[in-house]
């Protein structure tokens, strides 16, 4: 699972099999380790819930979407679920996308469990 930030928005990018766990009821968990032993944590999952959340709390952004919203997602060629949490005077967009294959860049980048590039259109 990949993290981007910019602005007052994140977008989390999923492959195949995160996306079939996500569907199944995985929760997917990244974490980054840096010097003096502190750790950055993002964490997707599916929620009972009708509505999306997001959460960033002790180091940790936890992203919680619908979990029939998910399944539908999985089971589609759509490449994303969008949604955008308003409260204290400001809002923060989530971009949940399915991750497509790399066309150039460094081998270490490509990813065998990512999307065919042909399922988008606009990329």
């Amino acid at each position: 699972m990949k993290l981007r930030f910019r602005q007052n928005s994140l977008r989390l990018r999923v492959n195949r099999r995160e996306v079939e766990g996500l569907a199944a009821g995985a929760i997917l968990k990244e974490q980054i380790h840096f010097p003096g032993n502190v750790r950055f944590v993002y964490m997707l999952e599916s929620s009972p819930d009708r509505t999306p959340g997001a959460s960033f709390e002790n180091g940790v952004i936890r992203v919680r979407a619908p979990e029939q919203q998910l399944r539908r997602w999985a089971a589609s060629e759509e490449i994303g679920i969008y949604f955008e949490l308003s409260g204290n005077g400001t809002s923060l967009r989530i971009a949940i996308e399915k991750d497509l294959e790399c066309v150039d860049g460094p081998s270490e980048e490509q990813d065998p469990h990512a999307y065919p590039r042909v399922l988008s259109k606009n990329c």
